[in-house]
């Protein structure tokens, strides 16, 4: 059985009460030649999604490599919900498409990473400039182009 390498980074992660919702990215498709930077870029990314959220991490993968958390473990926190979510807008460098993503389980308890009594974020807070910087070098838009965030919200 032949394995389609599409170039995609998909995660799961699980709330508090055990609810879980997979999000994912395109990105560089993984080569034997390029594997290592690739899964280098990819651990970043996933530890500054982790950084900035307050679920379990349940399955991180990209094609040549999955790793599986099990048994399932909930988040440690009671406010990690899946349905509190971060809304990451971002924007193809080359066309100018806009594309959203949503990641469950937003940390809402560092108050440090929104603006104050606001709903959007602080891209001048450290988390968010360690996830700006690794998500704007991993993820690549549908048509394969870099990305630019532009804003992230939060949603309920």
């Amino acid at each position: 059985m032949a394995t389609e390498n599409e170039g995609l980074v998909r995660l799961s992660m699980a709330d508090y009460d055990r609810q879980k919702r997979q999000v994912s990215f395109p990105t560089t498709v993984v080569t034997a030649a390029n594997h290592d930077a690739q899964k280098t870029l990819h651990d970043a990314f996933i530890a500054a999604i982790m950084d900035v959220t307050l679920g379990a991490l349940d399955f991180e993968e990209y094609v040549g490599d999955r790793e599986s958390i099990r048994p399932l473990i909930a988040a440690a926190a009671p406010t990690g919900q899946i349905n509190i979510q971060w809304v990451v807008t971002y924007v193809d460098d080359v066309n100018s498409s806009v594309y959203n993503v949503r990641i469950p389980c937003a940390d809402l308890v560092d108050a440090t990473l929104l603006m104050p009594n606001s709903n959007i974020w602080d891209p001048s807070d450290a988390k968010w400039v360690t996830f700006i910087a690794d998500f704007e070098a991993y993820v690549l838009s549908e048509d394969g182009n870099a990305v630019s965030i532009q804003q992230v919200v939060y949603l309920q």
